[in-house]
């Protein structure tokens, strides 16, 4: 599912990869999670630097031209984030998605601009940063219930790529995935993330 999770003896410590009944197909790390990045993530997703949206959404367009053919893609949307009542403005996962379709200027990527979002987010998570493994398996097996399609034939019979900023056991993605495949009926689902955590079975 995700290489750069091998260690030396060609396994992937991640229990989601060697899962054959998981949802998600492949995620794809732009990067690593670590020094100026996870900085400068941290500063957008927590510290309302939301000029880094602008950067982000083009790192994303970048290796999506380098990486990923267009033709294999009917969907790009965002792992959706929640809005709170009276917040003017889309959540920062969206923004990221914003930015690389204003930079798509040749229109090559079919992203989720539209309003209302493809996917959405009905209520808030807790914050997942420096939660241990079994805390995100449990809190990405409660996220469906707070995820809504506004209009599912935007989904149906569909091959999906979801964005995300950070990956750290996939399990939100896997539940994501999940959830557009039976609820929507999306025929395949990818993720692509601007950065991958250091993979940590326990603690």
């Amino acid at each position: 599912m995700c290489s750069q999770y091998v260690d030396e003896s060609g396994r992937c410590p991640n229990g989601l990869c060697r899962n054959p009944r998981r949802n998600i197909r492949t995620i794809r790390a732009i990067a690593y999670l670590a020094g100026d990045l996870q900085a400068k993530i941290h500063a957008y997703k927590y510290g309302a630097r939301t000029g880094w949206a602008i950067i982000f959404g083009r790192l994303l367009l970048g290796y999506l031209e380098t990486h990923i053919d267009p033709s294999s893609v009917d969907l790009v949307v965002a792992n959706p984030t929640h809005v709170p009542r009276g917040e003017v403005g889309p959540g920062h996962t969206e923004r990221v998605i914003d930015a690389a379709s204003h930079e798509d200027v040749f229109g090559e990527w079919p992203f989720d601009v539209s309003e209302p979002r493809a996917i959405v987010k009905t209520a808030p998570t807790p914050r997942s940063a420096g939660s241990n493994l079994l805390a995100k398996q449990v809190a990405a097996r409660k996220l469906p219930a707070l995820l809504s399609l506004p209009e599912p034939a935007r989904i149906q019979g569909k091959r999906i790529l979801v964005y995300d900023d950070v990956c750290t056991t996939g399990s939100q993605l896997n539940e994501v995935a999940g959830y557009l495949i039976e609820q929507g009926g999306a025929v395949e689902v990818n993720a692509v993330v601007l950065a991958r955590a250091p993979w940590r079975p326990s603690g």
